[in-house]
């Protein structure tokens, strides 16, 4: 079984955050093209690829 996707709202409620903050991880190329599928207008985002994705990031950030 594959994970759902989720809104944008549901990330942001995830990680404790505000939209606009995951809007600007995303507009930055933070969250990968592996981590959502864009419906129609909106966008619908897995939320263990998300993390991933912002896990690694920040691991990569610390070590320089």
């Amino acid at each position: 079984m594959t994970e759902k996707f989720v809104p944008i709202e549901d990330v942001a409620q995830h990680l404790t955050v505000s939209i606009a903050t995951v809007r600007t991880w995303f507009s930055k190329g933070l969250i990968p093209e592996s981590a959502y599928i864009k419906v129609g207008r909106t966008y619908r985002f897995q939320l263990s690829e998300v993390v991933k994705a912002l896990t690694v990031k920040n691991e990569t950030q610390e070590e320089n």
